[in-house]
Protein backbone atom coordinates (compact mmCIF):
# COMPACT_ATOMS: atom_id res chain seq x y z
CA UNK A 1 0.00 0.00 0.00
CA UNK A 2 1.49 3.10 -1.07
CA UNK A 3 1.36 6.22 1.59
CA UNK A 4 2.78 9.71 2.06
CA UNK A 5 5.27 11.29 3.96
CA UNK A 6 5.74 15.10 4.22
CA UNK A 7 4.26 15.16 0.95
CA UNK A 8 6.29 12.82 -0.33
CA UNK A 9 4.45 9.28 -2.18
CA UNK A 10 6.66 6.01 -0.97
CA UNK A 11 5.55 2.95 -2.86
CA UNK A 12 5.16 1.44 0.83
CA UNK A 13 3.93 2.57 3.99
CA UNK A 14 7.28 1.21 6.17
CA UNK A 15 8.98 2.93 3.47
CA UNK A 16 7.33 6.39 4.60
CA UNK A 17 7.33 5.36 8.26
CA UNK A 18 11.37 4.98 8.24
CA UNK A 19 11.82 8.48 6.11
CA UNK A 20 9.58 9.77 9.16
CA UNK A 21 11.67 8.13 11.49
CA UNK A 22 14.88 9.52 9.65
CA UNK A 23 14.07 13.00 9.92
CA UNK A 24 12.86 12.49 13.58
CA UNK A 25 16.45 11.43 14.46
CA UNK A 26 18.25 13.95 12.33
CA UNK A 27 19.13 11.82 10.18
CA UNK A 28 19.87 12.86 6.10
CA UNK A 29 18.24 10.38 4.04
CA UNK A 30 17.75 9.70 0.00
CA UNK A 31 14.99 7.83 -1.41
CA UNK A 32 15.81 5.27 -4.21
CA UNK A 33 19.12 6.47 -4.53
CA UNK A 34 21.30 3.95 -6.77
CA UNK A 35 21.53 0.26 -7.88
CA UNK A 36 24.08 -1.92 -6.88
CA UNK A 37 25.28 -4.48 -8.41
CA UNK A 38 21.93 -6.95 -8.06
CA UNK A 39 20.93 -4.90 -4.88
CA UNK A 40 17.92 -1.48 -5.16
CA UNK A 41 18.53 0.19 -1.68
CA UNK A 42 15.49 1.49 -0.85
CA UNK A 43 16.95 4.62 1.00
CA UNK A 44 20.68 5.93 1.41
CA UNK A 45 21.38 7.51 5.13
CA UNK A 46 24.15 9.61 6.70
CA UNK A 47 24.02 10.01 10.16
CA UNK A 48 26.59 11.66 12.76
CA UNK A 49 28.92 9.89 14.92
CA UNK A 50 30.93 11.96 17.48
CA UNK A 51 34.20 9.29 17.53
CA UNK A 52 37.26 11.07 17.67
CA UNK A 53 38.47 8.59 14.40
CA UNK A 54 35.46 8.70 12.32
CA UNK A 55 35.02 12.17 9.98
CA UNK A 56 31.86 12.93 11.55
CA UNK A 57 29.06 11.09 10.23
CA UNK A 58 28.58 7.43 8.82
CA UNK A 59 26.81 6.71 5.34
CA UNK A 60 24.61 3.00 4.98
CA UNK A 61 22.84 2.30 1.89
CA UNK A 62 19.20 0.74 3.35
CA UNK A 63 17.16 -1.83 2.46
CA UNK A 64 13.40 -1.72 4.11
CA UNK A 65 11.36 -5.02 4.48
CA UNK A 66 8.29 -5.89 5.68
CA UNK A 67 9.64 -8.63 8.61
CA UNK A 68 9.93 -8.89 12.18
CA UNK A 69 12.75 -11.61 11.91
CA UNK A 70 16.14 -10.62 10.37
CA UNK A 71 17.30 -14.30 11.15
CA UNK A 72 15.48 -15.36 7.79
CA UNK A 73 17.00 -12.74 5.90
CA UNK A 74 20.86 -13.17 6.21
CA UNK A 75 21.55 -13.39 2.97
CA UNK A 76 19.96 -10.40 1.85
CA UNK A 77 22.15 -7.86 -0.05
CA UNK A 78 22.08 -5.12 2.08
CA UNK A 79 23.56 -7.11 5.16
CA UNK A 80 25.99 -9.12 2.10
CA UNK A 81 28.09 -5.24 2.45
CA UNK A 82 30.13 -5.21 5.51
CA UNK A 83 32.22 -2.28 5.90
CA UNK A 84 32.31 -0.76 2.34
CA UNK A 85 29.39 -0.18 -0.41
CA UNK A 86 31.12 0.37 -3.81
CA UNK A 87 29.04 1.77 -6.86
CA UNK A 88 29.66 -0.50 -10.62
CA UNK A 89 32.77 1.67 -10.75
CA UNK A 90 34.16 0.82 -7.44
CA UNK A 91 33.40 4.06 -6.01
CA UNK A 92 32.29 4.28 -2.34
CA UNK A 93 29.12 5.37 -1.66
CA UNK A 94 28.60 3.80 2.02
CA UNK A 95 29.85 2.96 4.81
CA UNK A 96 27.79 -0.44 5.12
CA UNK A 97 25.08 -1.76 3.71
CA UNK A 98 21.83 -2.14 6.04
CA UNK A 99 18.31 -3.85 7.10
CA UNK A 100 15.43 -2.71 8.42
CA UNK A 101 12.16 -4.18 9.51
CA UNK A 102 9.06 -3.93 10.67
CA UNK A 103 10.34 -1.67 13.57
CA UNK A 104 13.97 -0.44 14.94
CA UNK A 105 13.81 -3.88 17.08
CA UNK A 106 14.06 -4.97 13.77
CA UNK A 107 17.47 -3.82 11.99
CA UNK A 108 21.06 -4.18 11.57
CA UNK A 109 24.30 -3.11 10.26
CA UNK A 110 27.93 -3.80 10.08
CA UNK A 111 30.26 -1.11 9.95
CA UNK A 112 33.90 0.48 10.19
CA UNK A 113 34.13 2.95 13.04
CA UNK A 114 36.63 4.42 14.87
CA UNK A 115 39.17 1.92 14.99
CA UNK A 116 37.17 -1.39 15.38
CA UNK A 117 33.50 -1.73 14.25
CA UNK A 118 31.00 -4.36 13.76
CA UNK A 119 27.69 -4.99 14.00
CA UNK A 120 24.74 -2.61 14.84
CA UNK A 121 21.46 -1.70 15.27
CA UNK A 122 19.21 1.41 15.71
CA UNK A 123 19.60 1.23 19.37
CA UNK A 124 23.15 1.65 18.86
CA UNK A 125 22.63 5.07 17.29
CA UNK A 126 19.02 6.82 18.53
CA UNK A 127 18.69 6.17 22.22
CA UNK A 128 14.92 7.25 22.08
CA UNK A 129 13.82 4.98 19.35
CA UNK A 130 10.79 3.83 20.12
CA UNK A 131 9.18 7.04 21.29
CA UNK A 132 10.77 8.12 17.70
CA UNK A 133 8.78 5.06 16.08
CA UNK A 134 5.87 6.03 17.03
CA UNK A 135 5.75 9.41 16.25
CA UNK A 136 6.77 8.26 12.91
CA UNK A 137 3.97 6.20 12.79
CA UNK A 138 1.60 8.72 13.61
CA UNK A 139 3.10 11.14 10.75
CA UNK A 140 1.90 8.49 7.89
CA UNK A 141 -0.56 9.17 5.74
CA UNK A 142 -1.59 5.70 4.02
CA UNK A 143 -4.55 4.89 1.21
Amino acid sequence: MAAIYNGLKFNTELEAIWASFFDLAGWKWWYNPIEIDNWKPDFKVTFPCRHSECDGSHTLMVSVVPTLNIENWLSHPSLSCPWIVKDKNERWVADGGAFLGMSPLVSKWDIAHGSGGGIEDIFDRVSNAEELWGKAVASVISY
